[in-house]
């Protein structure tokens, strides 16, 4: 409580100030004198003054917005750009909601009560279930880094729980409408990038990202290193792969390595095959354009007659494939370039079922 009573009309009030530097709670105390609503609304008077005094002179103390301002501002160069963009966009979405609370006051009420307010917009289709998720997100990480700082109380968001959202079954093709999607595809300008997405199982980032230097054509199979891939929306910063278990090694089948080779003898031709050339190019000279390969897909779909899927369904497809005709986890994890959990749970629906005659063999 934060007013006490100590004897007859004496009451001790204290108020939370948050954090000292040692971690420990750091409280003001004062005694007041009267009847126990006086020392109510005085306790709330000392309250308003204490915030005020805090929002003018100290620098320890905060503001929620504060806080979110200074977390955004020290983002640190282990995160790429895109993933920082990503993440300010959400802290700035987010901020309305709390940005005028201070830190000393914080607890989890008042969090909970605050993100309340998204649930109408979700109800008035205003918001995604799942952008709800990312601002809840968003806040918990922020708080933690408040927390790890001494700035607010460890763990305010907890027991938070954000609004659940319908599991995503993705829906990839079968082996037989990957085979017509492949060969649909042969009548189109771009069908080998979309031949080794449908068949090699890369991110498309990966596909425009790469480079011939990593690419070996010198044996009947073909091998692409993934070590390299781009913003597939931006066509900038080419740098490292998405994520360690990202590099990888992909041995292409011999049809895919041929289709490989008769593309790098024109692109010598134009003298644009050189190591640090990009394997797949727009006109420009600049990667292929995301958008270019988007639009070469829903023509591909159209003309046979394919019920729609994302580029990046392609990828998914490989490994359900895979899956389905009994390879191990490890091996499919591997190939995508994940870890076996990532996996797991991307194609549990692949995972989750059996045979009975298994058993009975």
């Amino acid at each position: 409580m934060s007013v006490r009573e100590r004897s007859k009309n004496c009451w001790q009030i204290q108020v939370y100030l948050g954090r000292k530097e040692d971690g420990t709670c750091d409280y003001y105390y004062e005694t007041f004198y009267g009847n126990e609503m006086q020392a109510g609304k005085y306790e709330k008077r000392l309250k308003k003054q204490l915030k005020e005094k805090v929002k003018s002179a100290s620098k320890k103390l905060l503001s929620v917005g504060d806080l979110i301002d200074k977390w955004s501002n020290i983002l640190g160069k282990e995160i790429e750009d895109t993933t920082k963009d990503t993440y300010k966009r959400q802290a700035n979405a987010v901020k309305p909601l709390v940005e005028d609370l201070m830190l000393y006051e914080l607890n989890v009420e008042i969090i909970e009560e605050r993100l309340k307010s998204l649930d109408k917009k979700i109800d008035a289709g205003i918001i995604k279930v799942r952008t709800v998720r990312n601002y809840y997100s968003i806040l918990k990480r922020i708080l933690a880094w408040g927390a790890s700082r001494y700035l607010v109380q460890p763990d305010l968001m907890k027991d938070i729980k954000p609004p659940k959202v319908s599991r995503i079954k993705r829906d990839v093709y079968s082996q037989n409408n990957l085979n017509i999607f492949i060969e649909t595809a042969k009548e189109y300008k771009h069908y080998l990038p979309l031949r080794i997405l449908g068949v090699g199982g890369l991110r498309v980032g990966e596909v425009i990202g790469g480079k011939w230097k990593n690419l070996d054509l010198t044996q009947e199979h073909g091998k692409m290193k993934i070590i390299e891939a781009i913003n597939s929306r931006t066509r900038k910063d080419n740098k490292e792969t998405k994520t360690l278990n990202s590099e990888r090694t992909i041995i292409f089948d011999i049809e895919t390595t041929n289709e490989l080779v008769i593309h790098k003898e024109n692109m010598q031709k134009l003298n644009k095959a050189n190591d640090n050339d990009f394997i797949f190019l727009s006109e420009d000279g600049n990667p292929l354009r995301y958008q270019v390969l988007f639009r070469a897909k829903e023509r591909v779909l159209k003309k046979a007659g394919l019920h729609h899927i994302r580029i990046h369904d392609l990828r998914h497809g490989v490994g359900s494939i895979l899956l389905d005709k009994g390879y191990s986890l490890t091996t499919v994890a591997e190939f995508l370039g994940q870890t076996p959990a990532t996996t797991a749970a991307v194609y549990g629906h692949s995972l989750r079922r059996g045979n009975c005659e298994d058993v009975l063999l």
